[in-house]
């Protein structure tokens, strides 16, 4: 090859460079945003920073799903400081949806001698192209230490799928609710979980991987019955969610809690990164 053509060939070569988009750091910004969220939390309120943090249709559990800026507009703050810390985040490849978790910590601004209270939050982010992140679905557990609260920030950033997932995450709502029918809670999240499966349960300390999931005494619990209300899916097709409520097989239409399932793609097939739920209060006498 003469010079000509060898700088002729390095141009083209260097253009193509050029207009080849590095590879973003999607975790990294979920991240910023949710230590953002809490910082603002502990500035002011967590009333005013979840009306910032939140999209116009993100929902928490309020005794079922509720849009969280509609039910908090009106409401004043609560006379409580909420502080938390994002310890494990993981996004879509595309960019749009995520996931992030890890420990928070209630303390009474009325007795702020009295020990906190304790707990993990669960959210779910979304994000409009050239929009700054905002909170989809948030959910959590209390329970007894302050479990994670030292760990260091865990991220993954999923890579674009080679093959396309079997079916929709709605499908694999229905696989994994046949098979904890058929044969068992632990068995469903021995096929559909993720490696690195977190499985929530108020009063119980995070689990973090699937054999520790499998461990958990929940797992010896009869399958209930689980309604999904709605699902999303990134544009890449490799990480969703889905939430709603769950009932017991013999009244499935009388909700006893709420539940937020993480999806992430891999290798042909939906597996559960996380599994949270919220069970109903206790029915006040009439």
């Amino acid at each position: 090859m003469n010079r000509s053509a060898a700088a002729l060939a390095l141009a083209f070569a260097l253009t193509a460079c050029a207009h080849q988009p590095a590879t973003m750091d999607h975790t990294a910004s979920l991240a910023a945003a949710e230590t953002a969220f809490a910082a603002h939390s502990v500035r002011e309120d967590m009333r005013v920073a979840f009306l910032a943090a939140f999209a116009d249709d993100g929902v928490f559990v309020r005794e079922g799903w509720r849009v969280s800026n509609d039910f908090l507009r009106d409401r004043p703050a609560p006379a409580i400081v909420l502080d938390w810390r994002p310890q494990y985040v993981e996004t879509s490849a595309s960019g749009d949806l995520g996931l992030s978790t890890g420990p928070s910590r209630i303390t009474s601004k009325a007795q702020p001698e009295t020990p906190p209270t304790h707990g993990q939050f669960v959210s779910v982010w979304r994000r409009s192209p050239g929009g700054p992140w905002k909170v989809a679905v948030d959910l959590g557990i209390g329970h007894p230490g302050d479990a994670l609260w030292g760990t260091p920030l865990e991220t993954r950033q999923l890579s674009a799928p080679a093959t396309a997932a079997a079916g929709s995450v709605s499908q694999a709502e229905a696989r994994f609710a046949e098979g904890a029918r058929a044969h068992g809670l632990r068995a469903a999240y021995a096929a559909h979980g993720a490696a690195n499966l977190r499985f929530y349960r108020p009063g119980q300390a995070p689990t973090a991987t699937r054999e520790a999931a499998l461990a958990s005494p929940a797992m010896a619990e009869a399958a209930p019955t689980w309604a999904v209300e709605r699902t999303e899916t990134s544009q890449a097709g490799d990480f969703a969610y889905a939430r709603g409520a769950y009932a017991t097989q013999s009244a499935p239409a009388v909700p006893i809690g709420w539940y937020l399932r993480v999806w992430r793609h891999e290798a042909g097939q939906w597996r559960i990164v996380m599994d949270v739920v919220n069970p109903a209060p206790p029915k006040k006498p009439a």
